[in-house]
């Protein structure tokens, strides 16, 4: 490449990144917007979807559980925010001006935070740090000292997740976002056993074995005093809601959970670490005799014998 064309490079970079980065929100806000028009129409969570930021289409689900809840400037701490390019939060910061509290391992999120313009135009604070049980509520605690009593908690660590969960103290939060296995089945509740130091690459080669059953978070929520109230389509993350503020969902959960596993991403790693595709129970074979544990009762069983392969 000549010395002109690595110029020209390097400023239409500069020129065109912050304009399509514009772009993808102005267009995001517009679906938003048209997605909230129609809400009257809603039968579940999944008409809700619009992604801008978010993996699935969290951001449009969120959206419309503020606009029911009357949360214009939500307070957002997620746990598992990547490098805030892809999370559930940065829309909210965009579009309703949320202040959020991101907490991630990777080494760029903070300098990303640093390089965005909403670090000025809100409250916007990033951490690095490993997240275990022994450390979540200080880790709330820092994220309430930063901006205030939190409104939503996002939680996708891909590992201790149940054990983080259980022992967080989520008082004042009104929606909780957490990322489920549905490879674990739709009627166990169950999750890997406690580790603090759990590595879904490390644990198993496949990176199918982490995390915990829609039906445990659904277990340990309860107990929290909140509402399950539906998933994304694509059949990953859980949304609860505060029992005294459910009342104003319209939208309640299908009793046949079978649905809410219909896991068709084919992200399964093969030995070499390659995506090898899998499908179907071909996913959960490759994991079926690892242990896990029944968060109810503490009796462990395999991932077959919670999602039998039948």
């Amino acid at each position: 490449m000549s010395s002109l064309m690595k110029i020209l490079k390097s400023k239409i970079s500069v020129v065109i990144t912050p304009e399509l980065r514009s772009f993808r929100f102005l267009i995001g806000q517009a679906s938003i917007l048209s997605s909230r028009a129609n809400s009257s129409t809603f039968k579940s969570l999944w008409d809700a979807e619009v992604k801008v930021y978010s993996q699935w289409g969290e951001d449009g689900i969120l959206d419309y559980l503020c606009e029911r809840l009357g949360l214009s400037k939500p307070k957002v701490l997620e746990i598992g925010a990547g490098n805030f390019t892809e999370c559930n939060s940065k829309f909210l910061a965009e579009n309703r001006n949320a202040s959020v509290f991101a907490v991630d391992g990777r080494d760029d999120l903070v300098t990303s935070i640093e390089g965005n313009a909403l670090r000025w135009k809100s409250h916007i604070f990033g951490l690095q740090t490993w997240v275990s049980p022994t450390n979540v509520n200080e880790i709330i605690s820092k994220a309430k000292n930063a901006i205030g009593d939190i409104d939503i908690f996002s939680l996708d660590l891909d590992g201790n997740d149940f054990w983080i969960l259980e022992e967080a103290q989520l008082d004042s939060v009104s929606i909780v976002v957490v990322e489920y296995n549905p490879l674990f089945g739709h009627s166990s509740a169950v999750s890997v056993p406690r580790d603090d130091s759990f590595d879904r690459r490390a644990k198993h080669f496949s990176w199918l074995y982490y995390g915990a059953s829609l039906r445990a978070f659904e277990y340990v929520m309860a107990k929290k005093g909140f509402e399950f109230i539906g998933t994304n389509r694509v059949g990953n993350n859980a949304f609860f809601v505060r029992k005294d503020l459910a009342i104003a969902i319209p939208l309640k959960p299908s009793k046949d959970y079978a649905i809410y596993t219909d896991w068709r991403v084919r992200e399964t790693r093969s030995q070499n670490g390659e995506l090898s595709f899998a499908s179907g129970y071909d996913r959960v074979s490759e994991i079926s005799q690892l242990d896990l544990v029944e968060v109810r009762t503490g009796n462990h069983l395999s991932v077959g014998e919670a999602n039998p392969l039948d």
